[in-house]
C-alpha cells in the first residue's frame, strides 16, 4: 500500500462504474484543455464515438468537441470546460411550486366540473324535464362544500355546452333530453 499525493492521485487513470471501456475512462478522466485521439482500431462500436461524449456530456456535466480525422482514420475529442446548471436548479423549484399551485386549482375545479356534469345528466335522466332554477338549486344544495358562485358558474358553462353539442334542449327555463336528434 503507498499514499498518494494530490498530484500523483490526479494522474491516476480512473476507472468508472460498471463495465466502463478504456476509450470511456480516458474521456471522462480527460481536464479542460487536453484533447484525446481515438483510432480506429481502439473504437469496436458500430457509432462513433460522438454519441458516447454525448452520453459524457448528459450525464457528468462536461463539455467537449468532437470530430472525425480527415481520411476516416479516427476521431479527436477534447474537453472545453463544464455545464453550469446551478441558475436552473435555484429558479426550476421556485416555477414548479407556482405551477402545482395553479395546477391544483385548476385540477379542483375540472373535478368539480367533471362531478356536477353527472350529477345533472342523473336528474335529467331521472327527471326528464326540468326547470333550470330547480337544477341549480339541486347542484348548489349537493355541493354544498363548494363555492355556490362557482358551481352556479359551472353549470352554466354545463348547460350551454350540453347544449350546442345536442344532448339537451333548452326551451322556456326548462331543460329536457330530446328523443331524436336533427
Amino acid at each position: 500500500m503507498k499514499k498518494l499525493t494530490q498530484d500523483e492521485y490526479n494522474q491516476l487513470p480512473i476507472r468508472g462504474k460498471g463495465r466502463s471501456s478504456h476509450v470511456f475512462n480516458s474521456i471522462v478522466n480527460l481536464q479542460i484543455g487536453e484533447a484525446l485521439l481515438i483510432e480506429k482500431n481502439d473504437w469496436k462500436r458500430k457509432a462513433s464515438p460522438s454519441t458516447l461524449v454525448r452520453y459524457i456530456e448528459k450525464n457528468h456535466d462536461m463539455r467537449f468537441t468532437c470530430g472525425s480525422l480527415a481520411g476516416g482514420n479516427g476521431w479527436a475529442v477534447r474537453r472545453i470546460g463544464e455545464i453550469k446548471n446551478e441558475t436552473i436548479k435555484v429558479e426550476a423549484p421556485v416555477q414548479v411550486q407556482s405551477m402545482n399551485k395553479t395546477t391544483d386549482a385548476d385540477a379542483d375545479r375540472l373535478q368539480l366540473k367533471s362531478d356536477l356534469v353527472v350529477f345533472y345528466l342523473g336528474r335529467m335522466a331521472f327527471h326528464k324535464i326540468e326547470r333550470i332554477e330547480d337544477s341549480i338549486k339541486a347542484s348548489v344544495g349537493h355541493f354544498w362544500k363548494s363555492d355556490s358562485n362557482i358551481v352556479k358558474e359551472l353549470f352554466g358553462e354545463i348547460i350551454k355546452s350540453l347544449e350546442e353539442q345536442g344532448h339537451i334542449v333548452i326551451e322556456n327555463g326548462k331543460t329536457y333530453i330530446p328523443l331524436r336528434r336533427n
